[in-house]
């Protein structure tokens, strides 16, 4: 009896790492090294709302990005997202509305924590509030909570939370300058290019 519930013991076990190494196949390599160059948005979206991203209607990720779980991330309505970018949604991605993100733009949510003696991975969520740009090469590092109508300057590393309608730039990212209110905006994201 022992032996037989080692064995189921050991089967289950042989499931779940062949169920995980099958999904991280189609959600990681898959997405990220094919589908992501295809050059019609419409087969992009449909691939990753298939992987569990969650992505308005009226919304675009352009090609060639690199996109880690993306069944923790969720898009707005008339935000874009440009070429090369990293989208890591381990620890959850949440964009509003209208937002633009540039190319080469980091979304990095999870990390180690250096001085413990096991190195310690962790992850927190970033939130990306309405009408926020996050410019060319910036990147926003885990927790991080940008509020709506902020802007974040090419090349800055974000590493704490951004307030409405701040416009951060530098490492790491420091408040310049202010927006307008965004009770103004009137404006969306969405380019609608069917070969983006």
């Amino acid at each position: 009896m022992t032996k037989s519930f080692k064995d189921t013991c050991k089967n289950s076990y042989l499931i779940k790492i062949s169920f995980r190494y099958f999904v991280n196949l189609f959600t990681y390599y898959i997405l990220n090294y094919w589908i992501n160059y295809i050059p019609f948005w419409i087969l992009r979206k449909i691939y990753l709302k298939t992987c569990g991203l969650k992505i308005a209607s009226h919304s675009q990720i352009n090609m060639s990005q690199i996109i880690i779980d993306p069944y923790k991330i969720r898009i707005g309505n008339g935000s874009h997202i440009n070429r090369n970018c990293i989208l890591d949604g381990r620890g959850g991605i949440e964009i509003g509305d209208n937002v633009s993100i540039s190319f080469k733009a980091n979304l990095i949510t999870g990390s180690h924590k250096i001085n413990t003696p096991d190195f310690e991975y962790q992850s927190k969520p970033i939130v990306i509030k309405d009408f926020v740009w996050i410019g060319a090469n910036a990147t926003i590092l885990p927790g991080v909570i940008l509020d709506s109508g902020c802007v974040v300057a090419s090349g800055a590393v974000v590493t704490k939370s951004v307030p409405k309608n701040a416009i951060v730039a530098g490492i790491p990212a420091k408040i310049i300058g202010h927006r307008q209110p965004n009770s103004d905006y009137c404006y969306n994201c969405n380019f609608n290019l069917p070969f983006h």
